[in-house]
């Protein structure tokens, strides 16, 4: 976009608020060539996270502007955010650190995950965006706020195990913010809903007679249901190592691993039942 009278706050100020914008000043000499292709090249109007700017210097606008940066030479390069220069390449530089500056500016692999995470949680695709989301957390573990949309997606999709084990290992500084607080809370009332008088009425039923096969495989349907995968796959796994011919408990351990692709239990029970059959 090249830099006029009329638009020069929507396209640096306010557009800035927004994403980054790269300020390219330069003018027709060749001392700006090869910047000019470079840039040109490298930032394309379609780019969804960094804007170009082009501003000729030849031209009045492009001149108070370059003036009230400081900027005495061309080519230079200004990366702008919130309204002010956070970045800058002067001369040879912009040729030289383009790519990496640019890269300073995009979308990690992780981010771009967890943005497809929440464009398929918008779709309603609560699996794949978990998964997505699993996807990205592993890739930046560091990254709180990725974190955080995995837990809550784990929540949403009744993978309340896993979102325990996101959350309960959060450190001082992650405590006091109030996304994890309200995660938590929202993580407790699943786990109130998910203990239902039904389940304990299994439960009870299951304690009473563990080795029945059926009153276990409808136990642990509940608590998949329920969001407790890992234990509902634990007691129907012990039902197949005493009897692997109970088709009853077989099919609902089948059932369950086919609805958690992407979750770490998937593999290891599936491993595990392959040692069994072979």
């Amino acid at each position: 976009m090249r830099l006029t009278e009329q638009n020069v706050k929507e396209v640096i100020v306010d557009a800035s608020m927004k994403k980054a914008v790269f300020v390219y000043f330069f003018m027709n000499a060749p001392e700006c060539e090869a910047a000019t292709k470079a840039v040109t090249a490298a930032i394309t109007d379609n780019n969804e996270y960094i804007s170009l700017v082009e501003a000729d210097v030849q031209e009045q606008v492009s001149q108070a502007v370059a003036m009230q940066l400081g900027l005495q030479t061309v080519p230079a390069l200004i990366v702008m955010q919130n309204g002010r220069p956070v970045d800058a390449l002067q001369g040879d530089d912009i040729v030289a650190k383009l790519p990496e500056t640019i890269k300073k500016f995009m979308p990690s692999e992780a981010e771009l995950l967890i943005k497809e995470a929440n464009d398929l949680e918008q779709k309603g695709d609560l699996q794949q965006a978990v998964a997505k989301a699993k996807q990205a957390y592993n890739l930046d573990e560091k990254n709180v706020e990725i974190k955080l949309i995995y837990a809550r997606l784990c929540i949403k999709n009744k993978e309340l195990e896993l979102a325990h084990t996101l959350l309960d290992n959060a450190g001082r500084e992650e405590q006091s913010m109030q996304d994890y607080k309200d995660l938590v809370s929202a993580l407790t009332l699943a786990e109130q809903a998910a203990d239902s008088p039904e389940i304990k009425e299994l439960e009870a039923k299951f304690n009473a007679d563990p080795d029945n096969s059926e009153v276990a495989s409808n136990y642990a349907a509940a608590l998949a249901e329920a969001g407790k995968k890992a234990k509902a796959l634990e007691i129907l796994f012990n039902i197949l190592k005493k009897d692997l011919s109970d088709a009853n408990a077989k099919k609902t351990f089948l059932d369950l691993l086919n609805t958690m692709s992407g979750d770490p239990l998937q593999k290891e029970y599936r491993r595990k039942l392959y040692t069994l059959m072979y």
